[in-house]
């Protein structure tokens, strides 16, 4: 497809685009007839397919809006969906509000509800911000993560991996054409598909030909066909299938248990057995390389840090302080002392299904002038996980500071790879100072360098070398014996390691803690040395 009308059609979508490509796609839709002709059919067609293809409850809500429910409706020759478009052109300004309302309408006005589109864009682009539904994350490292909001997804032969927030997880085989809608809806024209849906989210649904399939807490396989076959093979769990019978308002339905396979067929509405078997296996994206410079380490101790581990190594279930005299970190749980697919040693956190956490063999003294804590981090989900917490000694562990990754700003949405750096004094369970990055600041599958300080209360948080964000406390924190803790919101005394809340999936590496701030040129220098 045309790259112009392309990105048209995701602005028409509400997707966002460039201030730039902005000013171009305005620039072509006054000067060029032609193009608009093509962005009117596209459409047109898009529309009709939403259309078609909405399965219950929505065909019920179009019923109502229409107002089936409440007068005659006769279905003429052409099938439904003809005497649906018909019924539309007929009243449109029933479809002011709906999203239908646009299948009606002329290549004039949708060349006029895009042109509004573009130049609301254009005029607030600094201000409207998308919502992030899910990460891209490529099969190989060749190319980094990157945040997705609704619209159109097309790839080539190739795979990736879709981290939506709410926890579902999506494998993807090209040549695939789909269409992000929500966190728990999309649209799968052709694709080869496998999805794995938490405790939680289930209802996850995608949407095929005619049809969709409803994820009720699975993993289950998905293959639609250019021509719109579509094949279902249920792995874990359960899925319903749905399919519009050609000509007609039934809908058919049908629940597949574990190890079922099914066909369905848009064309004549059949949903039948079948030993075809959609096995797709798991991606597994590759982390991106991280190479620091050999002098690294030589740098961070000429930096004089109070504790310094490179986790690269363990002896005896502790990972060594590289500071002389100073105490190691204890590895409680599932975290292991692993190099990663390039040769890279770090220490490798099990997520939920193996939690650990690395806790200092003493405490330290946080000195009253302020303190730094340094370290590089790569997450593997999207899921609200600690990295670093200083707790007090005290039996329920109450918390100083912490850092987390996949945390929710106040009034607003799950958000993918938000930073936030909590102080508290004195300290706490509740309350305190927050600092947050902007959303998708931290996305997964990418080393990132973090620096979160304070000195006399003012907060600073840096990432991969660059300030985000900085606040005054409240109050100034003193002199206090602490816990240092990473990949845990707080281990407390004998605590089974599979009641960690919130642990951390991924991989850690260099951690530095300092006595003092540091000042933005040696962070910078620090984050450089890769």
């Amino acid at each position: 497809m045309n790259p112009d009308l392309q990105d048209a059609l995701i602005a028409w979508q509400g997707g966002e685009l460039p201030p730039g490509r902005v000013d171009t796609l305005l620039e072509k839709l006054r000067g060029d007839a032609q193009f608009r002709q093509a962005l009117a059919t596209e459409v047109w067609t898009l529309s009709l397919t939403k259309v078609a293809q909405a399965p219950d409850p929505r065909w019920i809500a179009l019923h109502e809006e229409i107002g089936l429910v409440d007068r005659q409706f006769t279905v003429v020759d052409g099938g439904f969906e003809a005497s649906l478009m018909q019924n539309v052109r007929r009243e449109p300004l029933r479809f002011v509000n709906a999203w239908w309302r646009w299948a009606a309408a002329t290549a004039a006005a949708a060349v006029v509800v895009l042109s509004a589109t573009l130049l609301l864009q254009h005029s607030e682009s600094e201000t409207i911000v998308k919502e992030t539904l899910a990460v891209l994350v490529p099969d190989s490292e060749s190319s980094p993560s990157r945040a997705l909001s609704a619209g159109p997804l097309r790839l080539a032969d190739e795979r990736v991996r879709l981290l939506f927030t709410n926890g579902v997880i999506v494998d993807i085989e090209g040549p695939a054409d789909l269409n992000l809608l929500s966190v728990s809806r999309v649209i799968c024209h052709e694709g080869k598909l496998r999805t794995q849906v938490p405790k939680g989210a289930e209802g996850f649904c995608v949407e095929t030909p005619r049809g969709a399939v409803t994820d009720l807490g699975t993993q289950l396989g998905i293959a639609v066909s250019r021509q719109g076959k579509t094949d279902v093979d249920v792995f874990e769990g359960q899925a319903e299938l749905s399919v519009r019978i050609p000509g007609q308002e039934g809908l058919r339905t049908a629940v597949l248990n574990q190890d079922d396979r099914a066909s369905v067929n848009p064309g004549t509405g059949e949903i039948r057995a079948t030993d075809q078997s959609v096995l797709m296996e798991a991606t597994e994206p590759q982390t991106r390389r991280l190479r620091l410079r050999e002098d690294y380490s030589q740098r961070i101790l000429a930096a004089k840090p109070a504790h310094y581990w490179r986790l690269n190594r363990e002896v005896a279930g502790n990972i060594p302080n590289e500071v002389p005299d100073a105490p190691a970190l204890v590895i409680v749980g599932g975290v292991r002392v692993q190099e990663d697919a390039h040769g890279f040693a770090s220490a490798r956190f099990g997520a939920r299904q193996q939690p650990g956490v690395l806790v200092s063999e003493q405490p330290w003294k946080t000195p009253a002038e302020g303190y730094a804590i340094e370290f590089w981090f790569t997450a593997e989900t999207l899921d609200q996980m600690a990295l670093a917490a200083l707790t007090t000694l005290e039996p329920l562990r109450p918390h100083l500071a912490l850092v987390e990754l996949g945390g929710r700003r106040p009034g607003e949405s799950t958000a993918a790879g938000t930073l936030r750096y909590l102080l508290r004094w004195p300290a706490g369970h509740r309350d305190g100072m927050n600092l947050f990055s902007a959303a998708t600041a931290a996305l997964p599958y990418q080393w990132h360098h973090l620096v979160a300080q304070q000195r006399a209360g003012r907060m600073e948080m840096f990432l991969n070398g660059k300030s985000i964000s900085s606040a005054m406390a409240d109050d100034s924190p003193q002199a206090s014996e602490a816990l240092l803790q990473f990949g845990s919101l707080e281990l407390r005394p004998a605590q089974d390691p599979a009641k960690l809340r919130r642990p951390f999936a991924g991989r850690i590496a260099e951690i530095a803690v300092y006595d003092r701030v540091l000042s933005a040129a040696e962070i910078g220098s620090h984050a450089a040395s890769r």
